[in-house]
């Protein structure tokens, strides 16, 4: 059930009238909701999530006894074999068939078309499993007070299907206080305003968008070098404001039923190094990395080569997260590599004492020119279909030699420049809001505010109806 469907707009408005209208039945309005949103995409997968967070939950449950840590082995075993099946098992398979240069022989099995279908937010759902299992074994979190509870917790319909990943130490109270959360008009606004914002950016922009992204990657070996560098600047705004909308609209949903979930972007293309892009990139991802990978290897309370190894591999998790494949691999130690060498770089910057140049406006944007560049370079890997198209691609960028400035190549060229410029107000606005929004209220008459956003509806309407929209990138991995 996709966000940017009629469908679901007709299901979250049944859910909220829902929700209000029996605040005592709040958590089973939810479990049944979530249940829906889940077994819409089949119902088979979502037995399988029912079982595996129930499994989850009763083995929990033994994590604060004398064998907590068998419970810890026994979840997470469950936990990683169904996403390493599901996710990793042809990847692997096939790998050691190149290695072994054998074929394996599946006919008759249902591994003979060697394709696996990706349950929804395994990825996401699986991480939060982890999390939660951990943090209960540490004793840093209370376990769930019903499996009714951690249902509601793990499988909530806003976020399930691609994070934000939620937090048992975050969420979990807010559940066991829903029953006194009342309507509230201007908490209402501002999911609203999320929920619009989310639509805009998936409709609006990157449905326009990518059909000319697909259309050059999957013509790879013909594009130009300018071509290619079009194509790469188109991905990186298609990912982000798909990724970012879905997010949004999460976020927007919490707030409609009164329940706080983490913002997971905040205008990361305005980075100006790696440490800075994982704090406003996919931010849930980047602090489970961190708390769960980058920590318990040594963090950065290890000897430099051991941080630089820790920074590299953690990175690499991270790309094996996003898919089986080892274009995303690449990306993940690339963005690693970037990570150790942005480390390094500040080093010697404090040995030479430059501090005060880095400081300086000038270099800021220049940094931010330069790291955004990076950011683009690495997404070629990510888009790929192959390691050899994304080599192909990046080759062309890098030996710039054929100017052939079509009418189109130009539109394209000013289409990336101006979701740049979008971006810089996307942060503007953001950073500003509370003091926009009052101005707007204050400035704007009812009536005028009324026609903009009747407008805004009927052309979201249009976009909504003319056809199923297509699904967010992050739906599967």
């Amino acid at each position: 059930m996709l966000f940017n469907s009629p469908v679901f707009i007709l299901f979250l408005l049944l859910v909220v009238a829902l929700y209000f209208s029996f605040p005592r039945a709040r958590m089973y309005t939810l479990a049944a909701a979530n249940a829906l949103f889940y077994a819409y995409a089949g119902l088979g997968y979502f037995l399988l999530f029912a079982l595996i967070v129930t499994s989850v939950y009763f083995i929990s449950l033994g994590l604060r006894g004398s064998r907590s840590k068998l419970a810890l082995f026994a979840g997470l075993a469950i936990v990683l074999g169904n996403l390493f099946f599901f996710k990793y098992s042809i990847f692997i398979i096939e790998n050691i068939e190149r290695l072994a240069n054998f074929r394996f022989d599946f006919s008759g099995s249902f591994l003979e078309d060697r394709m696996i279908l990706l349950p929804i937010g395994i990825s996401f759902y699986s991480f939060q499993l982890i999390a939660y299992l951990v943090d209960v074994y540490r004793k840093k979190l209370q376990p769930a007070k019903s499996l009714l509870e951690f249902w509601v917790f793990i499988a909530l319909f806003a976020h399930s299907a691609a994070g934000p990943i939620l937090r048992g130490g975050d969420f979990l109270p807010q559940l066991r206080k829903i029953k006194s959360i009342a309507f509230n008009n201007r908490r209402t606004k501002l999911g609203l305003a999320f929920i619009l914002l989310g639509l805009v950016k998936k409709l609006v922009i990157v449905e326009q968008v990518a059909p000319y992204v697909n259309d050059y990657f999957q013509n790879a070996a013909g594009l130009t070098g300018v071509e290619a560098w079009i194509a790469a600047y188109l991905f990186a705004f298609q990912i982000y404001f798909d990724f970012s909308a879905y997010s949004e609209m999460a976020v927007g949903i919490g707030f409609l039923l009164g329940l706080r979930l983490d913002l997971n972007f905040k205008t990361p293309y305005l980075s100006s190094n790696p440490n800075e892009f994982w704090k406003r990139w996919h931010i849930t991802l980047s602090q489970w990395i961190r708390d769960y990978i980058f920590i318990p290897l040594g963090g950065s309370r290890v000897a430099n080569w051991r941080i630089y190894a820790n920074l590299i591999l953690a990175m690499a998790i991270s790309g094996l997260w996003h898919g089986a494949a080892w274009t995303f691999i690449i990306w993940g130690l690339y963005h690693g590599f970037l990570s150790a060498g942005h480390r390094m770089y500040r080093k010697l910057i404090t040995k030479l004492k430059l501090e005060s140049f880095t400081g300086s406006v000038l270099y800021k944007v220049a940094a931010i020119a330069v790291f955004f560049h990076l950011t683009v370079i690495g997404w070629v890997f990510f888009r790929a279909n192959t390691i050899q198209e994304a080599l192909v691609m990046l080759k062309k960028m890098t030996f710039v030699h054929q100017f052939n400035y079509q009418p189109e190549m130009l539109s394209l060229f000013a289409l990336a420049a101006g979701l740049y410029i979008l971006h810089i107000l996307e942060r503007v606005i953001v950073s500003r809001f509370g003091r926009l929004s009052l101005w707007w209220q204050l400035n704007i008459p009812v009536i005028i505010r009324g026609a903009i956003y009747a407008v805004v509806a009927t052309i979201l309407l249009v976009f909504l109806f003319r056809g199923e929209g297509s699904s967010f990138i992050y739906f599967q991995f």
